[in-house]
């Protein structure tokens, strides 16, 4: 007989039976945390997401050859366009210089890289160069006019490029900063989430192929 305050125990008492019905049931996997909305376009038309045959080395290498590109395009074009930024209305045509070799190669109708070569008509040792980039623009007519900074003297160029298209250079080298920078990081951010070959993004992008190619 049992004493209040104690516990009874059954000892015909059956163990509790584990019923299969109440195991939580097992979920799907989420596609998303690997696989973008636009890898999965390509999977529903039969095609592998280009970054599956891209180890994680190459994508690093593309990411900084990129970078590699941007930071050249601003040591090379930068200095110029703030140059010619913080002088802009002070340019005047000087009769001292004389401009040559002035051209300009466009590629793909979209960028024209130029440059032109300025003279001391005094002193024709002394030559300094300008080089500039513009977007949709071919410089094609345009005219080698050397102009001269009346606040410092040393800042030389040409009307076209300080006047002209001061500012389509201005936007071309942000816009190829923006863009570039973008594509860098989009490397960066497959490498951040496991999206390149044999990663976690490749595994999940296996199971997904499996798990549509053999429905139950």
């Amino acid at each position: 007989m049992g004493e209040f305050g104690k516990r009874t125990v059954n000892a015909t008492q059956a163990p509790p039976r584990w019923d299969a019905s109440s195991a939580p049931p097992q979920s799907t996997p989420v596609w998303s945390d690997q696989i973008s909305e636009r890898d999965l376009k390509a999977l529903e038309k039969g095609q592998l997401p280009p970054w599956t045959n891209m180890s994680r080395l190459k994508l690093l290498g593309l990411a900084l050859f990129v970078m590699a590109m941007v930071l050249g395009a601003v040591a090379l074009y930068g200095p110029e366009v703030a140059r010619d930024l913080r002088y802009a209305g002070t340019f005047r045509v000087a009769d001292d210089l004389r401009a040559t070799e002035g051209r300009c190669k466009r590629y793909i109708f979209l960028v024209s890289l130029c440059s032109a070569k300025i003279h001391s008509v005094a002193n024709e040792r002394s030559t300094s160069s300008t080089e500039f980039l513009m977007f949709f623009r071919s410089g094609d007519g345009a005219e080698l006019i050397p102009v001269r900074s009346n606040v410092d003297a040393s800042a030389v160029g040409i009307q076209y490029a300080v006047s002209d298209v001061l500012l389509n250079r201005v936007l071309s080298l942000l816009g190829i900063i923006a863009f570039f920078g973008w594509i860098a990081w989009k490397f960066l951010d497959c490498i951040r989430t496991g999206r390149y070959k044999d990663g976690p993004g490749h595994e999940a992008v296996r199971q997904y192929v499996a798990l549509h190619s053999n429905p139950t």
